[in-house]
């Protein structure tokens, strides 16, 4: 029986957890491949009480120094070292050596696609797991889709920040709920890439890039995160409006490019994406044949990612034993762009609490031609200003920027407010 090296980088939550599936499914993996996976390498900086916790035989070779790995003798290199400078000179040079690679790094992905797929000339690159977690949703729009013309493509594509979400939705507060996720490894010890947006814009970058063949640089991406909401948002929402709030990335290609961006949206109760919950994600994707289709699972935990990866590695694995080397198709030249597509707002602002402030704030908006879908102010509450809470009919984010900057110069009226769209 032939067998296939595997060397893993990064021994964290989800890297272990790979390493523990590799060893405790080789029989079920060998009979599936008819070859044999062998771990032969892993790297970490605390590679011996990392090998220790995992008890790996002597004869795996340990490395703290992931430049190393490159030349160790493996076929497939899985990269699970998070960041980027380090995990970029690993994979470029092991792509440039002809070896299979394995990465759950969507930052790498999002920030390094032109070089990544220039090296792909050599090796090759497989990824499935930095995008939703467990959900297959890029072999499906690059194999099975591929037939199909995409339209767009988008949803929950950050688990923690849908946990918080949801139980802030229950009552807790946002530091509370932050709290609760990091205990269950669900966020990190610095969350700031999940709650401003920027994880999740890195994931559109990589499914827009997926689907356009030409890179989409994240920061072309609008990015919005979840940091400036409160459960005063979310109580309205839900009881005034029949929506709950969801953190989505979103892809759509139009004729003129691609329209890609990540904000919070008030989602109708009635729409599938409203009763997603916790850390799972949900990506529906719209197809010209296939019509609407959506994928859903968790989307963050050790178990999810390993799955994925181990699937790539069973993937590349085949690939291998059968000599086939997937080669990255060539680049079409489609730019993301700002978002352009019209868009119900909803906008909070904190106002003093006097006459003719509302009709200000009105007129502002009547003058740049936005029309007033609701408009809810609560009476007296004993401070100098109370809130605002504004829902408009669809018009342009240029116009409604402009009209957010006239409102907030405005003498009567906080710089302090909260803005999310409105899915349909």
């Amino acid at each position: 029986m032939k067998t296939v090296r595997v060397a893993v980088a990064g021994l964290g939550v989800v890297g272990s957890e790979t390493v523990r599936l590799l060893r405790s499914r080789r029989e079920s993996l060998a009979r599936r491949l008819n070859a044999k996976l062998e771990l032969v390498a892993v790297c970490d900086r605390a590679i011996h009480s990392k090998a220790r916790g995992l008890r790996l035989p002597a004869k795996i070779k340990r490395f703290s120094d992931p430049s190393r790995l490159a030349a160790c003798g493996a076929d497939i290199i899985v990269e699970l070292l998070g960041g980027l400078p380090a995990p970029r000179s690993l994979v470029l040079d092991c792509l440039r050596r002809g070896r299979h690679v394995v990465t759950a790094n969507k930052r790498l992905l999002a920030h390094c696609w032109p070089e990544l797929r220039r090296a792909q000339s050599h090796g090759s690159l497989h990824f499935e797991a930095s995008v939703a977690g467990g959900i297959p949703i890029l072999k499906a729009l690059d194999l099975s889709l591929a037939g199909d013309r995409i339209e767009a493509v988008g949803g929950i594509l950050n688990g923690t920040t849908n946990f918080i979400l949801t139980r802030m939705s229950e009552g807790l507060g946002a530091s509370a709920a932050l709290k609760k996720a990091q205990e269950l490894g669900l966020a990190e010890s610095d969350p700031s890439r999940d709650l401003n947006g920027q994880d999740a814009a890195d994931k559109v970058s990589v499914l827009a890039s997926l689907v356009t063949g030409s890179w989409q640089k994240p920061d072309r991406i609008e990015t919005q995160g979840i940091e400036g909401i409160e459960s005063q948002d979310i109580a309205f929402a839900q009881s005034v409006l029949g929506r709950r709030i969801k953190l989505l990335g979103m892809v759509r290609l139009k004729d003129r490019g691609v329209e890609a961006l990540v904000c919070p949206f008030l989602v109708p109760l009635a729409h599938p994406l409203a009763a997603v919950r916790d850390e799972f994600n949900a990506v529906l994707v719209q197809a010209a044949s296939a019509g609407e289709l959506m994928f859903y699972g968790r989307g963050a935990g050790a178990g999810p990612a390993a799955s994925a990866v181990m699937g790539d590695i069973c993937v590349a694995a085949r690939d291998i034993l059968s000599g086939v080397r997937a080669e990255a198709a060539a680049d079409r030249h489609a730019e993301a762009r700002p978002a352009s597509s019209p868009w119900s707002f909803y906008l909070r602002l904190a106002a003093l609490d006097r006459p003719g402030v509302l009709s200000s704030v009105a007129s502002v908006l009547g003058r740049r031609g936005i029309s007033i879908s609701t408009i809810h102010q609560p009476g007296a509450t004993g401070s100098r200003s109370v809130p605002i809470i504004i829902t408009t009919h669809p018009t342009s984010a240029e116009d409604f920027c402009r009209a957010k900057r006239e409102i907030l110069a405005l003498s009567s009226v906080s710089r302090q407010h909260m803005i999310m769209r409105l899915l349909p």
